[in-house]
């Protein structure tokens, strides 16, 4: 079911929204997104890079392979590494398997779901893989998950050769972008707690 959600909703996502052509910047996010993903394990999959003409401060990874990254995120990423840090976060995401955790939650119980008339399977399979506002449900990941995909995102980085010290900046300029900020940082509420984790891991792994 989620991969049938995640197909549909990448040709939709397509489809709807408009690319950015510039081929600089695809080049860019094609090279330091295969670097993360085969630091991650997942080289042997395709994956498809697309950049999306929109000034959100956001990105997605879905489970099939499908990146998608905004040009208001891209246009703050001044370096390489900060790149590198939303896309090891979002393939965290993948390889911790939160929007299956999500979907499988949900499916048995259907709690919290304040949506008029009957939800489908495929409502929730879209919700949970981080698209609900296309179908009218939110299903945020839980702070665990969030913060597993921050830990597993450093890892890929560092193991991809990217500086996980970077991360620090990147994160604190997003919690100061207001109404703006991404969907992956509403399940933090003090982005300072969240900061001073991954800086503790850091030390930790002498990094």
């Amino acid at each position: 079911q989620l991969k049938q959600a995640s197909l549909q909703a990448w040709a939709e996502m397509r489809q709807q929204t408009r690319t950015w052509n510039n081929a600089a910047a695809q080049r860019r996010l094609e090279t330091v997104g295969r670097r993360i993903v085969n630091a991650a394990g997942r080289g042997g999959q395709s994956w498809e890079f697309v950049l999306f003409d929109s000034a959100e401060l956001n990105a997605f990874v879905l489970p099939g392979g499908q990146v998608g990254f905004y040009r208001g995120l891209y246009e703050i990423c001044e370096k390489d590494d900060w790149m590198a840090t939303v896309l090891g976060h979002e393939v965290g995401h993948v390889t911790g398997r939160h929007a299956a955790e999500r979907y499988s939650r949900d499916v048995a119980t259907q709690t919290g779901l304040q949506v008029a008339g009957q939800v489908t399977n495929n409502q929730l399979a879209m919700a949970a893989l981080g698209l609900g506002a296309q179908v009218g449900i939110q299903l945020p990941f839980s702070r665990e998950q969030e913060s597993e995909a921050d830990i597993l995102g450093l890892n890929y980085m560092q193991a991809a050769g990217y500086n996980p010290r970077e991360a620090i900046p990147l994160w604190q300029r997003m919690s100061q972008s207001g109404a703006r900020q991404p969907e992956f940082l509403s399940t933090h509420p003090d982005p300072a707690n969240r900061i001073a984790r991954m800086q503790a891991y850091i030390q930790q792994q002498g990094w």
